[in-house]
């Protein structure tokens, strides 16, 4: 039966008064038989409920998914709390707060007597997690008595509006509804309810879209909705780099869902929902119940769709995003089910969306795949909201209707199979001596964060034929997580095996095609595949390792920090801070019987130095040397308050990585703006300014259009053939530029430095979409100090470079002549790069540059090639000197 816009208000209105109670079903709310076991203790009070709890139109005064009308972020908190103040099935809490300061918002909707026992279902739950000294027996008994937990979160990516406005009309249903469907999903299933997953983004996208109504002004948010990472927020499932990240996974933790159902969109010409099953690749690390449990609730709800006439539903051939834990997230190592539902995007957030000539929308071929094409040109926003709610309700309908089994295998079933696992090494270990121990700690802390188990070793142990010494580290992949610390440590080799067909081509990675943390960080980390036996201790916390200040030398003497590692940059962010004068030697030097490496870090004997030494070596682990006289090497003063800008425009992601790695390490730091360019601004403002990645000649000089943008986004307005000869000038008078990825091609056309890129644009010949690929360093060359000799760096199909003029060109780094180049991952071609140059840097003028073709910050992951940043940018201002001086 079609429902009529007028119909739909006037069963409204019935609802609100108390007078419906079972609204008309649609195939996904069918009802169910209630299961053995439910919580019966439905009462006339919930029909009291309901007439307190007003309907979404009444509240917002529009229903949800109503043409040019989206509901503020705060408001829906204030409707949220509401239903919590007058149901007694919706419990409303604050999980953390966000990087803008804002609440992070979590809801958990359940009959009433679910709710109260809340704490046993998530003990129940977590004891199902862990098998060890549980039956399969009692594990059914166990899952018995409880209830799974399905995770609904909406509009991590923040112009994804559709499911943010869905889940208010989800929320108010099963507060306000006494039917059978309801009672069977909030009988079976505790929902928690994610309203967004990125708040700040909501208050920016869907203000902002608010506040341009009625203007000529573009309506979409033009900046990073989320503070630094932007869209890449889904990005950060193993680094947990942001507060948002580590508030969703701390609930993920504590509550272990049975299902998480994300709900995305993807593009206006997309089909109208994608859903499970996914595509190729797979880790070995996955567990196949998990990725069944995902493709089975994709043809559920694919048939619920079809059967309300609600065409375009496609699967497979897209988001093949199990290769690698960044997307796939930590959840789907426990047991969890990740489905995702991509909703075809309408015009400005909002607003129907029409072919431009008349055809329908979306992929046409009538495939397995896609068994009723949409057969409209226009999409709305009405549209998208109801095809969430038919995801997310037959979702929990098919979780509801198996509670108890999807209990046993998703939680205890993929936790014991973790126990006997055998598709890889049988441990990881890492030996106590690191040249990096704040790499090594960070390592530590993202697995103690994933609750791996790790052991330490007491004494000196052999496995695999190779020593290691006692307070080596032991993660045994024969553990509950030992699966995902599989995914983090292993050399990631692409499978040859993810085709269609056996001559069908290579199926590219949705994402990245490596995600190894030792290499990435700086961290050698063996896999041994055999057993062994070693005197171990289980660590209960990672904390940096324990240094001890050194005395306090004489008045004549220094302190000492070693290049070695990436902690560097706040070593030096922080002594400048401070104002603390810094000196770095251009070469080897031995103090007090120890060799020191080019760019040693020697600071005064200073109170103030001391503290800011001090504070930073407990922080990091990093150790703080003395000598009682200052060695008499050749080296470089640092400028005093070195001043970076960083050149990013509008929605630049990389750009947003590096703020917030700046701000991580206390950078001293502008974001270059429109009016910086004038007037000699950029001399009198900044001595090194960064160029990130994706910033090119056009995001420089076009930028945005200031007449349909908001004055408080002038700031990434163009500057014009004026401001990009400014920014050559600040070069040329003697100003210290550095630029990344495709920064450093914008480089090379402003500068015509003495480079080509020499790398081939075919992807049948070339092609590195993400990996870790070997690089030689120089250390006489600044940019390098306190780099290996050898380690990979990032690569994902950027520049590298034949220098075609020796004249002020310094490599150094670069790939090397021979052997293999590929670190983890997937290369074809890769040889094209050997023996070419990767960070260059050169004197322009009276100025400096350096450039790194590949992406050395990618999204903050390359850790361990950090120091080439944070030493250009502060060796480009520096003085050299003879001696250090300190007054």
């Amino acid at each position: 039966m079609r429902v009529t816009t007028t119909g739909r208000r006037a069963l409204a209105v019935l609802a609100t008064a108390g007078l419906l109670l079972v609204p008309l079903r649609t195939t996904a709310e069918s009802p169910a038989p209630t299961p053995t076991g439910a919580t019966r203790d439905w009462t006339p009070v919930a029909q009291t409920q309901a007439r307190n709890i007003p309907t979404p139109e009444r509240y917002f005064g529009f229903r949800m998914g109503t043409t040019g009308k989206l509901a503020g972020f705060p408001k829906i908190k204030d409707y949220l709390r509401l239903i919590d103040r007058n149901s007694d099935r919706v419990t409303y809490q604050v999980a953390g707060t966000t990087t803008d300061g804002n609440e992070y918002p979590v809801l958990f909707v359940s009959s009433p007597g679910n709710l109260r026992k809340l704490d046993r279902i998530v003990e129940m739950n977590r004891r199902l997690s862990d098998p060890r000294g549980l039956s399969p027996e009692q594990a059914r008994a166990l899952a018995a008595q409880s209830v799974p937990v399905y995770m609904l979160e909406a509009t991590l990516h923040s112009t994804e509006v559709s499911n943010t406005q869905a889940v208010v009309d989800i929320v108010h249903r099963f507060a306000t509804e006494d039917s059978d469907y309801t009672r069977n999903v909030l009988d079976n299933v505790v929902i928690m309810v994610i309203p967004s997953g990125n708040p700040d983004g909501q208050h920016r996208v869907v203000d902002y879209f608010n506040r341009t109504a009625g203007t000529d002004l573009n309506r979409v948010y033009p900046d990073l909705y989320q503070k630094y990472v932007g869209h890449d927020n889904n990005r950060d499932w193993f680094m947990f780099s942001q507060p948002e990240t580590r508030i969703r996974t701390n609930l993920e933790k504590k509550y272990r869902p049975v299902v998480f159902h994300a709900g995305h969109q993807a593009g206006t010409g997309s089909p109208r929902i994608w859903l499970p099953t996914y595509d190729e690749p797979l880790s070995r690390d996955i567990d196949p119940i998990t990725i069944e449990s995902a493709n089975s609730l994709g043809a559920q709800v694919g048939r619920a769709l079809i059967a309300e006439g609600k065409k375009g539903v496609q699967h497979d051939d897209a988001y093949g995003i199990f290769f690698n834990a960044d997307v796939a997230g930590y959840s789907s190592y426990r047991g969890t089910s990740l489905f995702l539902h991509e909703i075809a995007s309408a015009r400005d957030l909002a607003y129907p969306f029409r072919s431009a000539d008349g055809r329908p929308l979306g992929p046409q071929d009538r495939t397995m795949r896609n068994v009723a094409p949409y057969d409209s040109d226009t999409w709305t926003l009405e549209q998208m909201v109801d095809y969430a709610k038919t995801s997310y309700y037959t979702g929990l309908k098919t979780v509801a209707d198996n509670a108890r089994t999807w209990l046993f295998n998703n939680l205890y079933q993929v936790a014991r199979n973790s126990l006997s696992w055998t598709g890889g090494p049988r441990a990881y270990v890492i030996p106590a001596a690191q040249r990096d121990p704040y790499a090594t700690f960070e390592l530590l802390d993202i697995l103690e964060f994933g609750e791996v188990e790790i052991h330490r070793a007491t004494k000196a142990f052999t496995a695999n034929d190779q020593r290691y010494d006692a307070g080596s580290y032991v993660i045994w992949t024969q553990q509950p997580l030992g699966r995902w610390a599989d995914q983090l440590l292993k050399i990631e080799d692409y499978p040859i095996n993810a085709r269609k067909c056996a001559r069908c081509p290579l199926i590219m990675p949705y994402s990245e095609t490596t995600d190894n943390l030792g290499l990435l960080l700086g961290v050698d980390v063996d896999a041994v595949p055999d057993t062994f036996t070693a005197k171990l201790e289980r660590v209960s916390r990672i904390d940096p390792a324990r240094v001890t200040m050194p005395a306090t030398p004489r008045a004549s003497g220094a302190y000492l920090v070693s290049p070695n590692s990436y902690a560097v940059g706040k070593v030096l962010a922080a002594l400048q801070a401070a104002d603390v004068p810094v000196f770095r030697s251009e070469g080897t030097f031995t103090a007090s019987g120890r060799t020191f490496a080019a760019g040693t870090v020697i600071v005064p004997p200073s109170t103030q130095a001391r503290t800011v030494l001090a504070r930073v070596s407990a922080e990091t682990g990093v150790p703080v040397f003395a000598t009682d006289t200052t060695p008499r090497v050749k080296g470089f003063q640092l400028k005093p308050n070195t001043r970076v800008g960083l050149i990013r425009g509008a929605n630049n992601m990389p750009g947003g990585w590096l703020m917030w790695m700046f701000d991580q390490y206390g950078v001293n730091y502008q974001v270059v703006g429109a009016d910086d360019y004038t007037g000699g601004g950029l001399t009198s403002r900044y001595d090194t300014i960064v160029i990130a990645d994706g910033v090119t000649r056009q995001r420089i000089v076009t930028g945005i259009d200031p007449a349909r943008h908001p004055a408080d986004f002038a700031w990434a307005r163009g500057v014009g053939e004026a401001g990009w000869a400014q920014l050559r000038a600040f070069v040329q008078g003697g100003g210290n530029l550095v630029a990344i990825g495709d920064g450093a091609d914008t480089a090379r056309e402003l500068l015509d430095l003495p480079v080509r890129n020499v790398v081939p644009s075919n992807r049948d010949d070339f092609n590195v979409p993400g990996a870790l690929v070997h690089n030689t360093f120089d250390p006489a060359v600044p940019a390098a100090w306190g780099m290996p000799e050898q380690w990979p760096v990032w690569y994902y199909n950027n520049s590298a470079y034949q220098v075609t003029s020796g004249a002020g060109a310094r490599v150094a780094a670069g790939y090397p002549r021979q052997g293999e180049l590929l670190a983890s991952g997937y290369a074809h071609g890769q040889q094209t790069l050997a023996g070419l140059a990767n960070v260059v840097s050169f004197d322009v003028g009276r100025g400096h540059v350096t450039i790194a073709g590949s992406e050395i910050t990618f999204r903050s992951w390359p850790r361990s090639a950090s120091p080439l940043l944070y030493n250009s940018i502060y060796h480009g201002p520096s003085q050299p000197t003879d001696v250090p001086r300190f007054n």
